[in-house]
């Protein structure tokens, strides 16, 4: 009997969710499935995100003879069968092989695709969570495509969960139901999987809906209520106690998100962007640790991970602050949308003739502006806090020497126009 998550698989177009940039109207895939046109590609992105389901589309719409495989459990020798078959096959019916978890095939492995995909004997689709450039052997990538599968966002699993309780009659608590789309983090089959659990026990206690005691029920002493609202309350605080330099009220509230069922990732994200909104050119090291934290999570995973993110917690909560780069980047944005006319200098341009001054020629500075002469506004504004007082004198002393002899520059410049 197929689970739920199989059962309500779209069949068309119209009930695919998310991916829009894929299979919306006018969109690449969407157009070679309904055109019966397909090319060769590798289906990337995270688990949960409708790669499989593609599947489903093609049987719709398209007349491919279709064999899907996984490679955890396929071997060489039966992809060179498949493709043998769809020798014979060649014109008169067109194969599509589609092989789930390509990636666990290995380099070397891969190479049995080749000739198929080169002569065109079959159409491959490969899907993978890894990273293609990675996973993927570089001959095998250059003759597919990459298509990208984004993390579904929570109003798409909104929409998936409402299809879901439409078809089991099961409802769904307010506060249970930010909880469930919240621990599934952009993964559809994680939600329905565990929508479809919790419809079974509370069949058993004898209700129509999912509250607290059912959770409680499936999840034990590690459900906390955890709503959308105390998701933002606790990771607005988390950040604020970091910028306000108190390692100590950031880890009680890393835990409250943690012990609430919070993905680690979304932790992670979080101190990466800190790590350059807040602490910056203040310590730019802490942005290479903040990295090296979100990989950590990712590889390491709960709960060895929790150790991970309080490492970095307490570094960026005691490291010096300085927000100069966010600010140097929303008043360059603000500028930009202003004066998005005027054309770039003509000394900047890749013409001969334009009175480009190569640095290297001058010992690494030339006195030379490069912004259009109607801008005058310094964007970068730096401050004298911890590592970024060198940088700030070595800006310092290239401003002042580049703006003095503007007027002499801007001579040069209508020179080298004329």
């Amino acid at each position: 009997m197929n689970g739920l998550s199989e059962i309500l698989r779209p069949k068309t177009f119209e009930e695919f969710i998310g991916q829009e940039h894929l299979l919306g109207k006018g969109a690449l895939l969407r157009i070679s499935i309904e055109q019966n046109q397909l090319f060769s590609a590798i289906l990337a992105g995270p688990p949960g995100t409708g790669k499989s389901s593609v599947l489903q589309l093609i049987k719709s719409y398209t007349d491919y003879e279709i064999y899907q495989l996984n490679a955890a459990f396929t071997s060489v020798e039966e992809i060179k069968k498949l493709e043998h078959y769809a020798y014979n096959l060649r014109g008169i019916k067109k194969v599509l092989i589609f092989i789930d978890e390509i990636h666990r095939f290995n380099r070397k492995q891969q190479d049995v695709f080749l000739p198929g995909v080169e002569t065109g004997v079959y159409v491959l689709y490969g899907t993978t969570t890894e990273n293609p450039e990675h996973s993927i052997n570089p001959a095998l990538l250059s003759r597919c495509r990459v298509l990208r599968f984004k993390k579904l966002s929570n109003e798409d699993l909104l929409r998936i969960l409402e299809k879901a309780i439409n078809y089991l009659g099961i409802r769904v608590s307010e506060s249970t139901q930010a909880y469930l789309i919240n621990s599934a983090n952009g993964d559809a089959r994680f939600l329905l999987n565990t929508y479809e659990l919790l419809s079974n026990i509370a069949k058993n206690q004898g209700k129509d809906i999912i509250d607290d005691v059912v959770l409680k029920t499936y999840f034990g002493e590690e459900y906390t209520k955890y709503s959308d609202t105390e998701h933002y309350n606790l990771a607005s605080a988390f950040i604020k106690s970091i910028r306000g330099s108190d390692p100590d009220a950031a880890l009680y509230y890393m835990m409250r998100m943690i012990e609430g069922g919070e993905d680690p990732r979304f932790i992670a994200r979080r101190l990466v962007i800190l790590a350059s909104e807040d602490v910056g050119l203040a310590d730019p090291f802490a942005l290479v640790l903040a990295v090296a934290t979100s990989q950590a999570v990712e590889s390491v995973g709960l709960p060895e991970c929790i150790i991970n993110l309080s490492e970095c917690v307490i570094y960026l909560s005691l490291a010096p602050k300085s927000n100069s780069s966010y600010e140097a980047v929303s008043k360059a944005q603000e500028l930009a949308k202003k004066t998005m006319n005027i054309p770039v200098p003509r000394h900047l341009l890749n013409v001969e003739d334009s009175g480009y001054k190569y640095p290297h020629l001058y010992g690494g500075f030339v006195k030379q502006t490069y912004l259009p002469k109607q801008i005058n506004d310094r964007i970068y504004i730096p401050k004298n806090i911890a590592k970024e007082t060198k940088l700030a004198e070595v800006y310092k002393k290239l401003w002042k020497e580049r703006f003095s002899s503007q007027e002499s520059n801007v001579k040069d410049e209508e020179k080298g126009g004329k």
